[in-house]
């Protein structure tokens, strides 16, 4: 009599069961490639087989635990294929824990041929994640891994379970794994995965790992929410009172000034450093946008630090001829910095353009990164993108100068600076 039952073999892509057309091999401890289903047991497989191809998960179940009733001893190969349909059927009814449960055993049956593990593994941690069985996504996670080496987005699933599981470590190790494989490719990370490493960090209290990940974010996904982020994280690892001004500027051009301490600090900074236009500009553009609406406090703080602004102003504006002239008179460009700083504080661009060349030309300036930042946000602020990011390139004394330095360049070429 002709076997009613042909085995097929069941694969999963990300969750999902479907069927292929091959045959599968069957190992020789197994039974060889003559194996058979058992005869007493063949009718309800082969009707559970017909159940599968019409997707009718529950009537595979039915005859499966028909086949499972037959009063006669089963061969390894009789359960591989009774595991096999099961799984495929829970697997479709969203069922994974039991579905787990049966493809694993399917995994550890002699019937399993080799070449089927690395796609087994595969199925095993998705299933696992599916149920949240993170445990076990991890453990065949590891599996998948090792028996599929070219595939990346394994490791991702696995660097995915380890987080779930609040094992940061491991968490942080994988996703690096899967980010730098990635981009070695030429290819963009998932956004999870970026922020999935950035959370890892940030957890360990890795201030470094947490910046450059965000950095790695605004670079792929340049969402205003992630230069937020960035600005912020700059902001905690900041050095001196010359870099947090600088990030805040930043902050500035890149349109994600939200904070209204931000707005007072930036304002309060400029006016130690003897620029009381930029004082002014900063405060009454936080007025523009509503910035110190919520809080009377820093609405009054704003109120105070803006008067004194203006009058500072008024006293700094009368003498700027008198500056300009002094300035050019000295050998060293300093003093041309500092004009140039002046100019660009109230929107006079081309002066201030044109007094930092003359200054970092000269020579002798102390702070030539602060310069190059400044010559650069000049030229953007005469839209002359070219020349702005060659004034950036310059900033290479402190390295976290030259890391703002280098966010500016990414702003334009995010078209997110202003």
């Amino acid at each position: 009599m002709r076997s009613r039952f042909k085995p097929v073999a069941a694969i999963v892509v990300l969750g999902m069961l479907v069927s292929s057309g091959a045959a599968l091999a069957q190992t020789e401890a197994c039974g060889g490639p003559k194996a058979k289903i058992t005869k007493k047991v063949d009718k309800p497989l082969g009707e559970a087989q017909k159940a599968r191809d019409a997707k009718n998960w529950e009537e595979v179940l039915v005859k499966v635990a028909e086949a499972e009733a037959v009063p006669v001893d089963k061969t390894d190969y009789d359960r591989y294929w009774m595991t096999e349909f099961k799984g495929i059927a829970h697997a479709n009814l969203k069922a994974f824990p039991e579905a787990l449960a049966e493809l694993e055993a399917g995994l550890n049956s002699p019937c399993m041929p080799e070449d089927g593990k690395p796609l087994r593994s595969k199925v095993l941690m998705q299933l696992a994640y599916q149920g949240k069985n993170y445990a076990k996504a991890v453990e065949y996670g590891k599996l998948a891994v090792k028996l599929n080496p070219s595939d990346v987005e394994m490791v991702n699933y696995l660097g995915n379970a380890y987080f779930q599981m609040d094992d940061n470590q491991n968490a942080r190790v994988t996703m690096t794994d899967y980010v730098t494989k990635m981009e070695a490719a030429g290819k963009v990370p998932e956004e999870q995965a970026y922020r999935i490493l950035q959370t890892a960090c940030l957890r360990l209290k890795d201030d470094n790992c947490v910046t450059e990940q965000i950095e790695k974010l605004v670079a792929n996904y340049p969402k205003p929410a992630y230069w937020t982020d960035l600005i912020n994280s700059l902001l905690r690892i900041s050095k001196s009172d010359n870099e947090l001004l600088n990030i805040l500027r930043l902050a500035d051009g890149a349109q994600v000034m939200n904070d209204p301490s931000h707005y007072t600090e930036m304002a309060q900074l400029a006016m130690a450093q003897g620029l009381p236009g930029e004082a002014q500009y900063i405060i009454e553009k936080g007025n523009q946008k509503n910035a110190f609406a919520d809080s009377q406090r820093e609405r009054d703080h704003a109120t105070r630090i803006l008067a004194d602004a203006k009058q500072a102003v008024a006293l700094d504006k009368s003498t700027l001829d008198k500056q300009d002239a002094s300035a050019r008179s000295k050998p060293t460009g300093d003093s041309d910095v500092k004009l140039g700083a002046a100019y660009l504080s109230y929107g006079m661009n081309d002066k201030a353009i044109e007094a930092l060349q003359r200054g970092i030309g000269k020579g002798g300036v102390k702070n030539p990164d602060e310069a190059g930042l400044l010559l650069g946000m000049a030229y953007l602020r005469t839209n002359n993108k070219e020349e702005a990011r060659k004034a950036f390139e310059t900033v290479k004394q402190n390295p976290n100068m030259a890391h703002i330095a280098r966010l500016w360049m990414m702003s334009v070429e995010k078209g997110v600076a202003g």
